[in-house]
């Protein structure tokens, strides 16, 4: 009866919080006459629809929203493996150049690895005006994801094939406490598993919570660069984490922000009550209101300043 109870509690609080926040969001208004432009990133081995309700939010307040897929993402484990961290960036750079042909500002979000790389796109393109970083991604060091074996990761850059061999496979919670969905990955995983067509579809959502060994050494790639590149940033930066988070521990925010040393105006907010996959959780419409909140007060800056 007690678990139940506390279930129900928190359910209801749950509402509540998606109430406030869904009502807040409709205060927000961006300078009038300004096309503002919003690049959302997702993570290693994740889809752009992770990213939904931050986009639907974002395009209710004014916004042009571009949530590609990285590239190597969205099928096998085998696709994903012929990329590697250039790759990403690259596909990236890509829609960002084309969002920046149409608006006077942009901002770039991203979540988990995807949450590293704005800070590349940002150094190399004046017209980013904001970073929002959603779980930052240095290390899988926390429960279900901390694995001695990543010590090893550098001998792939001696014997590549080790990263086509080794691989960890994500568990439940998959980063959510979101118990609907939890339910519900688990169940497509199942069929995926037990599937007996052996087709790329099955193979492609099995592969969706598999992160091979090739793959993370390219985001050990990646934060090296991250690190070396941080210190130019300039841009105003949000950085959003869970100290719920079972994937990656608060270490990684408080590293990240520590990189940031040429930025002024920088920010950790520490959420409760959610996991690591933070715009689909469930405090996403939190989440949400703080990027678009975020995206509202630079902008206006911007233009203050300008006036």
């Amino acid at each position: 009866m007690a678990t139940t109870l506390e279930t129900s509690a928190v359910k209801k609080q749950t509402r509540t919080n998606a109430r406030e926040f869904t009502e807040k969001l409709t205060t927000l208004r961006l300078p009038a006459g300004v096309k503002v432009g919003v690049l959302l990133i997702h993570g290693l081995t994740g889809m752009p629809n992770e990213m939904r309700a931050i986009a639907k939010a974002l395009e209710r307040i004014g916004c042009d929203v571009e949530v590609p897929m990285l590239a190597g993402h969205g099928e096998t484990h085998i696709e994903l493996l012929k990329t590697g961290w250039k790759d990403w960036v690259a596909g990236v750079r890509e829609t960002l150049d084309q969002l920046c042909q149409r608006c006077d500002q942009v901002y770039v979000g991203g979540l988990s690895m995807g949450a590293l790389m704005p800070v590349l796109l940002a150094v190399e393109n004046p017209k980013v005006c904001g970073i929002i970083s959603m779980s930052p991604t240095i290390k899988y060091d926390s429960v279900n994801s901390s694995n001695w074996g990543q010590i090893f990761l550098p001998l792939i850059d001696i014997l590549p094939f080790l990263g086509r061999i080794f691989y960890w496979t994500e568990e439940p919670p998959y980063g959510l406490k979101d118990e609907r969905l939890v339910k519900m990955i688990t169940k497509e995983l199942e069929q995926a598993k037990n599937s007996t067509g052996g087709g790329k579809g099955a193979a492609s959502g099995f592969s969706q919570f598999r992160t091979y060994s090739g793959s993370l050494r390219q985001l050990q790639h990646l934060v090296r660069q991250v690190k070396k590149q941080a210190h130019q940033v300039r841009c105003p930066v949000l950085i959003m984490h869970s100290v719920e988070d079972t994937l990656t521990t608060v270490a990684n925010p408080q590293i990240f922000y520590s990189w940031l040393t040429g930025c002024p105006d920088k920010e950790i907010i520490y959420l409760e009550g959610c996991d690591h996959v933070l715009p689909a959780d469930l405090k996403k419409e939190e989440v949400a209101y703080n990027c678009a909140a975020f995206v509202c007060r630079v902008a206006n800056t911007l233009v203050a300043n300008k006036a």
